[in-house]
């Protein structure tokens, strides 16, 4: 390999190849576009409108709102956001109301649409920095140094830099760590009011922002989007399916709508009367998360970031704020004059994302237990009953 004076010419001289167009591998993108560099996204959708991009995200201030200042996108953030997002209501299974707060009190964190900022983040790049189609099969270290990324299409792709932003499945993961996703516990199974009417007992109780309908060791969560639909998760503890077989299943809504009454049963019926009104298909969601405390290999030339890197439970809101942290942090971190060498920038970020990572994981894994308890409602609402107490 060419030995360069410093990491920042380093990775001006590299020819930098991300992994993955969702938010960690788009802001990482525009980050480098913004110093010059020309990195090549590979991104197996289609194009940017293949497939559904799922519900809306919460962008904390020292998380997402950050990024999105360094990326010099926060006026257009701004326009998209949505501050009554922040709003929620908590029910018991007899839909008897809890709590019911605006947590814009606290923290300021508007929503988004997934769909909604992943357009933001395409629309501020050069349109051939990103392949579409491109799904990665395989990364493999070559003898000098680099790595060969190949393609389901038979093609391969050269990269002196692989930053990789390709989620829970990362085809790089196995050169950085051994550690792998592991399931939950916890699966959702979800669906959309796409136009919901007045009638609707779980849309009204959403109204801008989230309705959270809590029991024993299950919940009923939706949230409003920018269209006015609302989005229903249904979330149960249940055995992992390794095979991913239960989701062939999910393509007849009857049988869906069965056995959700069937898990639910006992609840309100103005709660479960939300399954007649879901326009379409239910999708099947099995959570996975990565170890708090994580041991990484000796690697060169290779990152991993966001899913890729820390895959966790939504719980929390935390996995698109800290993916994109995780792209601001290691492209400064990459042009910090101190740093010798490419790879002494790289480990130099994997410490501090690590490390940063394991508050944040314990965070969610806790605020699983309380949404998903044997006591139902209860802790939820002693935490909020908490919050408000604080000083």
């Amino acid at each position: 390999m060419t030995e360069f004076p410093s990491a920042a010419q380093a990775v001006r001289a590299a020819d930098i190849v991300v992994l993955g167009g969702g938010p960690a591998g788009l802001a990482v993108a525009r980050l480098l576009h913004l110093r010059g560099l020309a990195p090549r996204v590979l991104e197996r959708d289609a194009g940017p409108d293949a497939r559904s991009q799922g519900g809306s995200l919460d962008l904390a201030e020292r998380g997402g709102q950050l990024a999105l200042r360094e990326m010099g996108l926060f006026a257009e953030f701004e326009e998209l956001a949505r501050p009554l997002g922040q709003r929620l209501c908590l029910m018991n299974s007899d839909a008897e109301i809890q709590v019911d707060v605006d947590e814009a009190a606290g923290e300021y964190r508007p929503e988004i649409d997934r769909a909604q900022l992943r357009r933001l983040l395409i629309d501020s790049l050069p349109p051939e920095m990103i392949r579409w189609g491109a799904e990665v099969t395989a990364v493999t270290p070559t003898p000098d140094g680099r790595h060969r990324v190949s393609l389901a299409d038979g093609t391969e792709v050269e990269a002196g830099l692989v930053i990789a932003c390709d989620g829970i499945r990362s085809r790089a993961r196995p050169l950085v760590t051994d550690e792998q996703p592991a399931y939950s516990g916890i699966t959702f199974i979800h669906g959309d009011l796409r136009d919901p009417g007045p009638e609707s007992f779980v849309a009204r109780h959403t109204g801008e922002g989230i309705l959270h309908a809590v029991g024993d060791n299950k919940a009923i969560l939706a949230q409003r989007a920018a269209d006015r639909s609302v989005r229903v998760y249904f979330a149960v503890r249940t055995e992992e399916d390794p095979s991913r077989e239960q989701g062939d299943r999910f393509t007849d809504p009857a049988a869906v709508r069965r056995q959700l009454r069937e898990t639910f049963a006992g609840w309100s019926p103005d709660l479960l009367a939300v399954l007649d009104e879901i326009d379409g298909y239910f999708a099947y969601w099995p959570l996975y998360g990565m170890p708090a405390r994580q041991q990484w290999k000796q690697h060169s030339g290779i990152t991993l970031l966001g899913d890729a890197a820390h895959v966790m439970p939504p719980f929390g809101g935390e996995g698109v704020n800290m993916a994109l942290l995780d792209a601001v942090e290691l492209v400064n971190t990459l042009f910090a004059p101190e740093h010798a060498t490419l790879d002494d920038a790289i480990a130099v970020f994997e410490r501090a994302m690590l490390d940063r990572m394991v508050g944040t994981i314990l965070d969610t894994d806790a605020s699983g237990e309380m949404l998903l308890s044997p006591a139902g409602a209860a802790p939820l609402a002693q935490h909020f009953a908490a919050a408000a107490d604080a000083p």
